[in-house]
């Protein structure tokens, strides 16, 4: 019994695949034209999209760039103006040539504030390292 189902299910299946034309394949081509279609369509939505943008963003950028010029011809226009106007303009400088304090500038008290603050820290961390050491020894008598 198992034979005649065997050799019957082998023909069936030898039947259905020697074969080579398809009553389906008729409805194969339309249906891959109309994906083309809709693919295609897509295709020309989402490039149209990124044209708008691109475009957007160029014009953006063009925008910005005439700003800028415009801002950097206003300036230029104002110096113009003002050195063709004032001529006889002169600096007059405000600070005083002896910025000390006690015979010393800016620069070398920070040195100086820098080099005392180090030779704190350093006598700290020895005076808490001999405090340790020694509490340790204390108790091992």
């Amino acid at each position: 019994m198992y034979k005649k189902l065997l050799i019957s299910v082998a023909a069936l299946i030898i039947g259905i695949f020697s074969f080579t034309t398809c009553l389906a394949n008729d409805g194969i081509g339309e249906a891959v034209d109309g994906v083309r279609n809709v693919v295609g369509g897509a295709e020309n939505a989402v490039e149209d999209a990124a044209k708008d943008i691109s475009n957007a963003s160029k014009d953006a950028t063009s925008k910005m760039e005439q700003g800028a010029n415009n801002v950097g011809n206003a300036v230029k226009n104002t110096t113009n103006n003002v050195m063709n106007n004032d001529n006889n303009y002169t600096a007059t400088r405000t600070s005083t040539t002896d910025n000390t304090f006690m015979g010393m500038n800016a620069t070398a008290w920070t040195w100086l504030i820098l080099g005392i603050a180090a030779i704190a820290i350093v006598a700290l961390v020895w005076y808490y390292s001999m405090q340790l050491r020694s509490n340790n020894y204390d108790g091992r008598e």
